[in-house]
C-alpha cells in the first residue's frame, strides 16, 4: 500500500521554488539536447522528464581533444558522465586499466558516495563529447519516484561493473 502524505502550503512553494530555480538556473539548449538524448543514457531513460529537471544539477556538454583529462584519480567531484561519441582510456595508479566507448557512463560511485575518485579518465580520440551533470539529493523530497529510479539504475550499473571487474580478475 502506498502511503499518501499531505504537503501543507509551505511544502508545495518549496517544491516550486527548488523546481524553479531549477529551471532558470539550465541553459533551456543545454536541457533539451538532454532531452533528446535521454532515452540513450540507461541511468535516467526511465525518469520522468519534467523531474529530470529538478533532480539533475550542473548539466553541461563538453568536448574533449585527445589526451585530456576528463576525471583525475583522487579527485573529489559530484559528476556523473556519458560518453556521447569517442573513446577514452581508464588509468588506476599510472596504469591502463580499460577503454570507455560511446554509450559508457562513468564517475557514479563516487558522486554517489561522494568519495575521491579511483581512477583517471583520458579522452583518447581526436574528439570526444561527454554530457556531465551532479544529482540534486535534496530533490528526494518532491521526486521521491525519480530519485529512487536513478538510484536503482545506478546501482544496477555499478553492479555490472563490479561483475565484470570479478570475472577479468578471475581469468587471470
Amino acid at each position: 500500500m502506498i502511503q499518501q502524505i499531505e504537503y501543507d502550503s509551505n511544502d508545495v512553494e518549496e517544491f516550486l521554488k527548488i523546481h524553479s530555480s531549477s529551471l532558470e538556473n539550465k541553459d533551456s539548449t543545454t536541457l533539451q539536447r538532454l532531452l533528446s538524448v535521454q532515452k540513450k543514457i540507461s541511468i535516467i531513460a526511465n525518469i520522468d522528464p519534467i523531474d529530470l529537471r529538478t533532480i539533475i544539477n550542473d548539466l553541461k556538454f563538453i568536448k574533449y581533444a585527445y589526451k585530456d583529462y576528463i576525471i583525475t584519480e583522487d579527485e573529489i567531484s559530484e559528476n556523473i558522465f556519458f560518453i556521447l561519441s569517442g573513446e577514452c582510456h581508464i588509468f588506476s595508479h599510472n596504469k591502463k586499466v580499460g577503454v570507455l566507448k560511446a554509450g559508457a557512463t562513468f564517475g557514479e560511485t563516487a558522486a554517489i558516495f561522494n568519495t575521491k575518485r579511483n581512477a583517471s579518465v583520458i579522452c583518447a580520440s581526436k574528439e570526444m563529447t561527454v554530457l556531465s551533470f551532479a544529482i540534486k539529493h535534496d530533490a528526494i523530497e518532491f521526486c521521491a519516484h525519480s530519485m529512487a529510479l536513478l538510484y536503482k539504475n545506478l546501482a544496477a550499473q555499478i553492479n555490472t561493473k563490479l561483475e565484470l571487474m570479478n570475472e577479468k580478475s578471475t581469468k587471470k
